[in-house]
């Protein structure tokens, strides 16, 4: 028998996607008593104008107006300003909402974007369908967006400690939150080999500090100003720099590369991060969530050099507040600086790792595709396994 587990989300960003990816890989790995059939859906698709150019405009405000996008971002997060832009919003999503639940019939939705959360509950009981439980996955770290926090989801999951007190202060009832950590595909958890037959594997030298920069999916943003600072700073290292869907980037660095004086490794879109992040030392990164996660995972030390206003500074105080890397946002220099400060101490990096280990609850996306199963079969929450109280009660101590 087949269950049908909707997942919401929107394509601001690659992020969502990506979260909604791990989950329904974990979900399709659970074969008894019920084989699921997870189903992705970018709700822009079903909405009326302008929301059905959400992703596009995201895009467009990312790169060419970064301020204002951050602006918008801190002027709905609010109690009364979210829910007058959620009833300023609601005619263009709610019955096309409805209709989309009603033709496909899940037994579980899964909200996993911040815009889709009251959406998902209104559409639900507009649907007749109250019985089919909404399970919210918050991707932000930090402070998140108010959006986030509904108290009447059925169950909401969160990917660390400062989310869940802060969900707490919100009102969701302890009973329905769930640390489980940041969704992360299960081949994160699935590397296998040693560090040294990783680099075997990847090309990669194996003595020399490898250090890898990336800046999510798009690759775009301060990624080349960073990748030729660090690849001209003569440090003692090799690089790899993954450019994603940027194919001029990738094209221009490869056509710079032979004359740098660091070696450097360009790559485009791959699918062999689990294994690069096992096998380099250092990972220099924009703030995003899923990055942060599966580095925290992989016990990869950061150094954050970029965000995105609003959504993404959380992000980078949990990676302060925690002890997972630097922070340097003030251009290449800073990055060179930081780069060469961790690479020379080994120790700082060995504690960076102890912190990681501490911070990420392990096994994310199974565990939350486990909490998504019993709720859809039983009606009822597990209780909160011996991972998630232990993170809770530890996490504090970094």
């Amino acid at each position: 028998m087949t269950k049908r587990a909707l997942l919401l989300i929107s394509d601001t960003g690659g992020g969502h996607r990506s979260a909604a990816n791990a989950i329904a890989a974990a979900l399709e790995e659970k074969r008894s008593p019920f084989r699921y059939e997870p189903r992705i859906e970018d709700v822009a698709a079903h909405c009326a104008f302008p929301l059905t150019q959400l992703g596009l405009g995201y895009s467009m405000a990312l790169r060419y107006a970064p301020p204002i996008y951050g602006a918008l971002y801190h002027a709905t997060n609010g109690r009364r300003r979210y829910k007058a832009l959620v009833r300023f919003c609601e005619p263009l999503y709610r019955e096309r909402l409805r209709d989309l639940f009603i033709s496909y019939q899940p037994d579980v939705i899964v909200s996993v974007h911040p815009l889709l959360n009251h959406a998902a509950l209104r559409a639900r009981d507009d649907a007749q369908m109250r019985h089919v439980p909404v399970v919210t996955v918050i991707t932000d770290l930090g402070k998140v967006h108010e959006s986030w926090l509904v108290p009447e989801a059925d169950a909401v999951v969160v990917p660390a400690r400062e989310v869940y007190q802060r969900a707490l202060s919100r009102g969701v009832p302890p009973s329905r939150l769930r640390l489980l950590g940041h969704p992360i595909h299960p081949k994160f958890d699935d590397v296998t080999g040693s560090k040294a037959d990783l680099r075997a594997q990847l090309e990669l030298p194996a003595e020399t500090p490898v250090v890898m920069l990336m800046a999510g999916g798009e690759g775009g943003g301060k990624l080349l100003s960073t990748a030729l600072a660090l690849a001209r700073a003569r440090l003692p290292i090799e690089l790899v720099v993954v450019c994603g869907r940027n194919e001029s980037l990738e094209q221009k660095l490869r056509e710079l590369a032979p004359n740098l004086p660091t070696p450097m490794h360009v790559l485009g879109f791959t699918d062999k991060i689990p294994e690069y992040f096992r096998a380099v030392d250092l990972l220099v990164t924009k703030a995003g969530p899923g990055t942060l996660a599966e580095a925290n995972a992989a016990q990869l030390p950061v150094v954050v050099y970029d965000f995105v206003p609003g959504q993404e500074r959380g992000n980078v105080d949990f990676v302060r507040h925690n002890g997972l890397g630097l922070i340097a946002l003030q251009g290449a220099s800073k990055v060179v600086a930081a780069v060469r400060s961790l690479i020379s101490n080994p120790e700082r990096l060995a504690e960076i790792r102890h912190n990681q280990e501490i911070v990420a609850p392990r096994r994310s996306s199974r565990r939350i595709a486990e909490l998504i199963r019993s709720i859809t079969e039983t009606g009822a929450i597990p209780a909160q396994d011996d991972a998630s109280m232990r993170a809770l009660q530890t996490a504090a101590a970094v």
